[in-house]
């Protein structure tokens, strides 16, 4: 769904949908190209002989005469307008005007009155449109408030979608938005038989940050604080038996990013389910996050949510996303590249091994192996592409990627210690048996989210006061300062001139 406005949470929420076992598992009949709602990465293609199982050798840069462990691929070859290409289902500023009516859309008029049992709501602007429907900006009349309306399509195939969104909003409204970071939901209501959903407005996501940076990295100390709140979420949907299904850059938005530069909300549960009601052989989230066990067709649980945060930490880290597939093979062929092949277990386990995998035999035992590109794209007719940044040998080499430069002494060593923190951190995050995975709250407890090891370095060019991440500070307090000695600017900047300036020259 539109990644553009919408909360979650709050007391007096005036709709009582009930709970139906049948609603929460999972939006099956959704294709994989809607799913798959990104299309950022076209690049030259690079055509790299990988091993497709994991090492640790070097292998050569692009750039000729220097060895690296990991290929990288020049952003400065990619026009900016090809990096930012985005398919459908995501966020588009348009008139809505243009919106097709054979899909259910509604067709809005700007200064419209949406009316509900309690309120109206004048729109005031289009703010984008996805699988499920579309999002404006509306004046709440009679009140000096803002806040952002979804409209759901009014179609068969999206009615079930709508009803699991509603009953897990409802299931939310009982926590606290703001202290579990979700977007605050206001009221449910139907308008020319079209429900609406009210939402707090906000109106910045993490992929529109990025973009408006030029896809710059961000620096750990930015990492770390929107990392820690999404730990918090999924950890209080865990205790709830949910499944966000759809974490992604678009979904976690910047709340108040002049004020609080580091404050962000999970949004947009069109596709959560309950764990207990979770269907294998479900398309399930955006295909660059999207978790092996899905890929594979295994049993999965709000694991995956866990998965699809590690790839959003990944490409805050590069400034690009860390598996970009083209296809579900891709997909699945860049995680074996770098993590290796998932375990036996899983493959012998999985519905769809087949169509990624081949079983030979070496004269005593079968074995797994994962197709050639060749084989997949005969069998498939489906081309591969190579839309990768960064090639790693293995996941634990991305602590290689954009160095500060210019540190030394006990700034470099801190530089060190955080980044191989990080890289602990992601792997964890990332582990391809979902047994093996972190869990969120084990994740607000890594050293990388507690500071643990930075602490014993008190000449460190590091700020304690605003204490550890364990809850987000309020507006009065300011984040902590970064470490490293060449950042240039105060803390009362904005989030965006802090991480433009303090980048500016690194990659």
């Amino acid at each position: 769904m539109p990644a553009v406005s919408v909360a979650l949470s709050s007391s007096n929420l005036s709709f009582e949908p009930v709970l139906s076992q049948g609603l929460l598992g999972g939006n099956d009949g959704t294709s994989d190209d809607i799913c798959d709602d990104r299309n950022r990465a076209k690049r030259k293609q690079l055509d790299p002989e990988m091993a497709s199982s994991k090492s640790t050798a070097n292998i050569s840069s692009i750039n000729a005469g220097s060895t690296q462990c990991y290929r990288s691929f020049e952003a400065t070859n990619v026009p900016l307008k090809k990096l930012s290409n985005r398919n459908a289902a995501v966020a588009s500023k348009q008139s809505s005007k243009k919106n097709s009516l054979g899909d259910g859309e509604y067709q809005l008029v700007k200064n419209e009155v949406l009316r509900s049992s309690y309120y109206e709501y004048e729109v005031l602007e289009f703010l984008g449109k996805g699988t499920f429907g579309q999002v404006v900006k509306c004046w709440k009349k009679g009140t000096k408030e803002i806040v952002a309306v979804k409209i759901l399509k009014k179609h068969p195939s999206y009615a079930r979608q709508g009803q699991i969104e509603v009953s897990i909003l409802h299931r939310l409204s009982k926590e606290s938005a703001d202290e579990f970071n979700f977007v605050q939901a206001f009221e449910c209501f139907q308008h020319k038989s079209h429900t609406c959903l009210v939402f707090e407005m906000l109106e910045q996501n993490l992929y529109d940050y990025l973009k408006l940076n030029k896809f710059a990295p961000l620096p750990l100390y930015s990492i770390r604080p929107i990392v820690q709140q999404v730990l918090a979420a999924l950890s209080k949907l865990k205790q709830l038996g949910l499944i966000h299904a759809d974490l992604k850059p678009e979904n976690i938005m910047l709340v108040d990013p002049a004020n609080q530069p580091f404050r962000v909300k999970v949004i947009d549960f069109g596709s959560a389910s309950l764990v207990s009601k979770a269907v294998t052989n479900t398309y399930l989230q955006s295909r660059y996050y999207r978790a092996p066990e899905i890929i594979l067709g295994l049993s999965f649980n709000e694991a995956i949510d866990m998965w699809s945060l590690g790839c959003v930490v990944a490409e805050l880290f590069l400034g690009w996303p860390l598996y970009p597939g083209s296809c579900e093979f891709d997909q699945i062929r860049f995680i074996a590249q770098t993590q290796g092949l998932p375990a036996a277990h899983m493959l012998n386990s999985a519905s769809k091994t087949s169509r990624f995998f081949k079983q030979d035999s070496n004269g005593l035992y079968p074995y797994w192996r994962l197709k050639s590109v060749e084989e997949h794209e005969q069998e498939s007719g489906v081309k591969c592409k190579e839309t990768r940044k960064y090639v790693f040998n293995c996941l634990e080499d991305i602590s290689q990627v954009n160095y500060p430069v210019d540190l030394e002494g006990v700034d470099l060593l801190c530089e060190r210690i955080d980044r191989h923190e990080f890289t602990d951190f992601l792997c964890k995050m990332l582990a391809v048996d979902q047994e093996r995975r972190l869990t969120p709250s084990d994740g607000l407890q890594h050293p990388f989210i507690q500071l643990t090891r930075l602490l014993d370095y008190s000449s460190c060019n590091y700020d304690y006061a605003a204490g550890g991440f364990v809850q987000y500070p309020p507006a009065s307090l300011q984040p902590l300062a970064p470490y490293i000695a060449y950042q240039p600017f105060m803390l009362q900047h904005s989030f965006g001139m802090l991480i433009v300036h303090s980048l500016s020259g690194q990659h």
